[in-house]
């Protein structure tokens, strides 16, 4: 996979839904967020392309746009396949892209070497994942050094990335949210919920996972997550979804993304159903 193959997916997908200009990333990169279905009646928001070497979350919501985009759907489905693009660059093509020696040499310090395969921050070496404001910096795994993962960055919410969907969420009305990350093939959920809340969710969850045969976990000890801060700020069902066996090595390729869409293809249809009913 080239990168300029996997932006140009993404731009191609402007003539053929509706789609939204949301903010640009560290390094200038276009960041878009398409729709499909009504925009009346329940709406969910479907995200992927948060941890650089999980691409394959990217591509799966690419052909999951077209595929939907043919489907009638009672309500609607918000879709931002690649949340970062920089940190997917560097995955794809190292830093030949970079013209600033001193943000190379940066970066692959960071890194400790020129392959980049394993990295899943920004291109300010921040996991986005971990930096947004819910329960920021209270993870088991957190990291308050730089790194190529896990580093929570200096204060929460700090990258631009994270304020692009920050600010499309304020404007914006959901329902429910599903993240896609690779690998693992369960579905977290569960953080910050009431008991009444917990329960609501949990029959969504064993709902999705009679679907794709994923296995629900409880999350635990983890935050600053995206779907962390969705659940804490909106109160709606919000969980992560991870795509692919784990017994497949990082990143996962494109080899597999047929086996993973046609497994989790219709899980967004089917609950939009369940809410909308």
């Amino acid at each position: 996979m080239q990168y300029s193959e996997l932006i140009n997916k993404i731009k191609d997908l402007k003539n053929k839904v509706d789609f939204k200009l949301i903010g640009k990333s560290l390094f200038g990169e276009e960041i878009y967020v398409f729709h499909v279905g009504e925009y009346s009646e329940k709406q969910i928001f479907l995200s992927g392309g948060i941890h650089a070497r999980e691409y394959i979350s990217s591509l799966f919501l690419i052909k999951e746009i077209e595929y939907l985009s043919n489907r009638d759907l009672s309500g609607g489905i918000y879709i931002l396949p690649l949340i970062n693009p920089d940190g997917v660059r560097l995955v794809l093509e190292s830093t030949d892209f970079i013209a600033d020696e001193k943000l190379r040499r940066f970066l692959i310090d960071v890194n400790g070497s020129e392959n980049f395969s394993l990295w899943k921050a920004n291109g300010n070496a921040v996991d986005l994942n971990v930096n947004f404001d819910a329960k920021w910096g209270e993870g088991k795994s957190n990291r308050r050094r730089l790194g190529r993962e896990n580093f929570i960055g200096y204060y929460p919410n700090s990258e631009i990335e994270n304020i692009n969907v920050i600010n499309f969420l304020k404007e914006t009305k959901i329902d429910l949210n599903i993240a896609f990350h690779s690998k693992g093939e369960v579905i977290y959920y569960g953080f910050e919920k009431s008991k009444e809340q917990l329960k609501k969710e949990e029959k969504i969850v064993k709902f999705i996972s009679s679907l794709n045969g994923y296995l629900p976990i409880k999350s635990v000890n983890s935050t600053g997550g995206l779907s962390d801060y969705i659940a804490l700020k909106y109160d709606i069902p919000s969980m992560t979804i991870e795509l692919g066996s784990d017994l497949l090595n990082h990143p996962i390729t494109e080899r597999y993304l047929d086996y993973i869409f046609q497994t989790n293809k219709d899980v967004p249809i089917e609950v939009l159903k369940l809410i909308s009913n």
